[in-house]
């Protein structure tokens, strides 16, 4: 089945034929494969290394950008000035894409890691140990764990809307309103107040989004409101709703 970022952009796999065969090969040593998920503001990418440290695959895919109140795009430096927004979905579905063509391909040159990844046998060995995710940093997701439903889209970091929203925070705590400092919550954050971080669009999307208004006011629903970076978005997604969690620097 084709997916919706492979009907939209073209995912290019690129596989490490010598390093296939050594993995292939009975006569050498027995290696394992860590995974990485690369999400980042432009593609995604799902990257495939071996325990040495060798590559032995790369997935990559474009994903739509959305600008409801920018200045154009700047793809050269995957930039802009404005609203700057991203499908929460679309961002799964091209994650999703590069693992999936990368298994494919992966398959048709005799290594099996469909079975390997979905396996619950513990007796038999996985050989890929361990995926990790590294993201679009501030990006902020805001959904609904039980129902899945997502408020409004993905606020990207260069998003600019919620600079008042800085500049009055900044205002409120400083000691002169004439001089507003940017690192007056440095000490209790390790942060400057900035649009660039989650917390203003956290903020926002309280300010201005109805649904989630409601459920935060709702006994029923309030505790399964959640805000998150992409990281977090990832993890929920490849647990099956299951779980979510953030990275604490993050």
């Amino acid at each position: 089945m084709t997916s919706k970022a492979e009907a939209a952009y073209e995912c290019k796999v690129s596989v490490n034929q010598s390093i296939l065969s050594s993995l292939l090969d009975s006569s050498q040593p027995a290696s394992s494969l860590v995974g990485a998920i690369d999400q980042g503001t432009s593609s995604s990418r799902f990257l495939l290394v071996t325990s040495d440290g060798c590559m032995l695959s790369t997935a990559q895919v474009e994903f739509e950008q959305c600008f409801p109140k920018s200045s154009p795009y700047n793809k050269s430096s995957a930039s802009c000035v404005g609203w700057h927004e991203h499908d929460p979905f679309a961002i799964w579905d091209s994650v999703a894409t590069c693992i999936v063509r990368t298994i494919e391909e992966l398959s048709k040159h005799g290594l099996d890691l469909a079975s390997d990844l979905t396996s619950h046998d513990s007796a038999k060995p996985s050989l890929t140990k361990a995926i990790g995710i590294t993201n679009q940093r501030e990006t902020t997701v805001c959904w609904n764990d039980r129902t899945g439903r997502l408020y409004y889209n993905a606020i990207v970091w260069d998003d600019t809307r919620t600079a008042a929203v800085a500049d009055t925070i900044m205002r409120e705590n400083s000691s002169s309103e004439k001089q507003a400092d940017k690192d007056v919550l440095r000490s209790k954050t390790g942060l400057p107040i900035a649009s660039y971080f989650a917390g203003t669009k956290v903020r926002w999307l309280i300010d201005n989004i109805p649904q989630l208004q409601q459920d935060l006011t709702s006994l029923s629903e309030r505790t399964h409101v959640r805000f998150g970076t992409i990281d977090t978005w990832l993890v929920y997604m490849l647990t099956g709703y299951e779980r979510s969690i953030a990275e604490m620097e993050t």
